[in-house]
């Protein structure tokens, strides 16, 4: 099967429940502001992830946990909102499209990633197919993986870290930054199709490997991408004096490294009863060109 074809696929079935899930209201500014972000295109891989990881241990219909996964999205898009912003990266464009604090001025934007944040675990929290039980456990990986223990905790140490240059501070930062949450993904698709524990920590391996990959290649693109393609300025990184892998290990190693961490993946995955996708989404990830 072709990976690229099938993520466009499923990216598409992931767009159309976002326009399901999008909330309205008052101040329209503010729910305008969030739609834009979300509506701004993207792979979906983080959705994609707890719907293949439920998969791969089994589970035939995914319908019922769909909106668990938009919730995933809306969080990841809270994320980029806040990222770009001023403080952060201060960046002018999102995937070829003015960010939002570009569009809709800074307070909003703060406030539009704050609200995608917080009706993320309220959607979780409506569906009414999965056991309290389970949700509780769903609502807790996510808040830990994107919270002061994960994501969050990883952008600060990015932004504190900028000017060191050691193998413990950057492995710390995309640890935290990108592989907690996307370990977290993979984490929640084994709880909602009742993984055994030893199926569960092999998708939690395999979401931090293919995390701690899925960063260093944003780091490398980020050197030598295609702003084009890539729909947003490159060489950002170097410009901050962020803290990457190609600062420390230059392109070639940093391209090994990422590799390894595939090949690590991929073999935690294979105990797994469907672990093909999953196993061309990990080799998908160090071959993007965008």
């Amino acid at each position: 099967m072709n990976i690229k074809e099938y993520l466009k696929r499923q990216a598409e079935l992931i767009n159309e429940k976002i326009k399901e899930y999008i909330p309205s209201g008052v101040p329209e500014k503010l729910f305008d502001a969030m739609a834009y972000s979300l509506t701004a295109g993207g792979k979906r891989i983080r959705p994609v992830l707890i719907l293949e990881s439920a998969r791969a241990v089994g589970k035939e219909d995914i319908d019922d946990i769909l909106d668990i996964a938009v919730a995933s999205e809306f969080i990841h898009t809270y994320s980029l909102i806040h990222d770009d912003l001023p403080a952060m990266d201060d960046d002018d464009l999102r995937r070829g499209k003015p960010t939002c604090h570009k569009v809709y001025g800074e307070a909003i934007a703060i406030l539009a990633g704050d609200g995608l944040q917080s009706y993320a675990f309220e959607l979780i929290s409506k569906n009414g197919s999965i056991s309290p039980e389970k949700l509780i456990k769903v609502i807790n990986i996510l808040a830990h993986g994107t919270g002061i223990y994960g994501m969050v905790g990883g952008q600060a140490a990015d932004i504190l870290h900028e000017k060191e240059n050691s193998f413990d501070d950057i492995n710390f930062i995309h640890t935290h930054k990108t592989a907690k949450f996307i370990q977290s993904c993979c984490q929640i698709g084994a709880v909602l199709s009742d993984a055994t524990c030893r199926e569960e920590e092999a998708l939690k391996n395999y979401g931090l490997y293919i995390g701690l990959a899925f960063q260093i290649w944003d780091d490398i693109l980020d050197e030598i991408g295609d702003e084009k393609k890539l729909g947003k300025k490159t060489k950002k990184d170097r410009e901050k004096n962020k803290l990457t892998y190609p600062s420390i290990y230059g392109i070639e190693k940093s391209k090994k490294i990422a590799k390894e961490y595939v090949e690590k993946a991929v073999n935690e995955i294979k105990i797994l009863k469907n672990p093909e996708l999953l196993q061309g989404l990990a080799n998908y990830i160090i071959s993007r060109e965008v």
